[in-house]
């Protein structure tokens, strides 16, 4: 069965998503897959290293 989110999304990541669905590809299958393959410990590592630089952009 498939759950439902509500997200918020980064303007950078709104222009990737509104390309891909130019291209034929749904929201949901994108960021689904996206999960899928990179997996908690990949995405825990990207999250920590965007919130290390922003924290240097401040």
């Amino acid at each position: 069965m498939a759950n439902q989110y509500s997200i918020t999304v980064s303007d950078e990541s709104d222009m990737i998503l509104k390309q891909l669905k130019d291209s034929g590809i749904k929201t949901s299958q994108a960021i689904d897959e996206a999960i899928r393959t990179l997996q908690t410990t990949a995405l825990m590592r990207l999250v920590a290293n965007r919130r290390m630089r922003d924290s240097l952009e401040d």
